[in-house]
């Protein structure tokens, strides 16, 4: 097998993000020539995620990524939950899509790619707000041409409903020693103890981390083990969150 690759993943990019805190991994990621992945919000109206003064020039900043190489995903629409639907993962209890009808969740994901289109970093990726979609949320994305999903279990990229998706396991750097990891990091709400420690990782593994556009491609030699990893990493990430959750009752 293959060594472990990895993907870096941030989440909420939105023009008030904290960008002081990313500054760093951005410096990195030119040094080291590391293309990001980035969930851009195409018209961001959650006020949590307004951590510094807005920047006047966000798109043309995203535009320079996208020249740089980077993955735009479309990190839903305007970021707001209003269901309690889990979605197909099960991971938490708020939505922006998952519940909702086709009409609605396709009006929702057209008007945000319509955004993105409109500044000149649409791409067909799509990365959920909760880590929540259902069926009907794959159906809508597949019908607007996106072709890929950055979410789900297992270690190595499936299809789901149209898309192909590449699972996002952990906000750490915690692997195997093979398949593909998508490290999802909310820059927003990181410690700089925590910042530190994933900067290092990155530059002591520098040669394991690899564009989004490389990691939909890699599949295992074996379906029986991709198909395993599906059903044991997702069984052990319910227990632990299950745990957890009682725990902090």
């Amino acid at each position: 097998m293959m060594p472990a690759k990895f993907i870096l993943r941030f989440d909420d990019i939105a023009p008030e993000m904290a960008w002081s805190k990313f500054s760093s991994f951005e410096a990195l990621a030119i040094e080291l020539d590391i293309p990001l992945l980035v969930g851009v919000v195409p018209h961001c109206l959650d006020s949590k995620l307004a951590r510094e003064p807005a920047k006047d020039d966000f798109w043309d900043v995203v535009r320079g990524w996208v020249d740089r190489g980077w993955t735009v995903a479309q990190h839903g629409y305007t970021h707001q939950y209003v269901t309690k639907n889990p979605g197909i993962l099960a991971i938490g209890n708020k939505s922006e899509l998952a519940g909702l009808s086709y009409e609605e969740q396709y009006v929702k994901l057209k008007t945000g790619k319509d955004i993105l289109v409109q500044q000149g970093v649409w791409q067909p990726v799509f990365m959920a707000s909760a880590h929540s979609f259902d069926y009907i949320t794959l159906q809508a994305l597949a019908d607007l041409e996106f072709r890929y999903l950055t979410d789900g279990y297992g270690v190595y990229p499936y299809k789901i409903g149209g898309l192909t998706a590449v699972p996002q396991l952990f906000a750490s750097s915690a692997h195997l020693d093979f398949g593909v990891y998508t490290i999802c990091l909310h820059i927003n709400d990181m410690t700089q103890s925590q910042i530190q420690k994933i900067l290092w990782f990155v530059r002591t593994h520098r040669k394991q981390f690899i564009s989004f556009a490389d990691a939909v491609t890699i599949s295992s030699s074996s379906p029986g083990i991709a198909m395993a990893s599906r059903f044991i990493t997702a069984a052990a990430l319910r227990i632990i969150r299950d745990f957890r959750s009682q725990v902090g009752q």
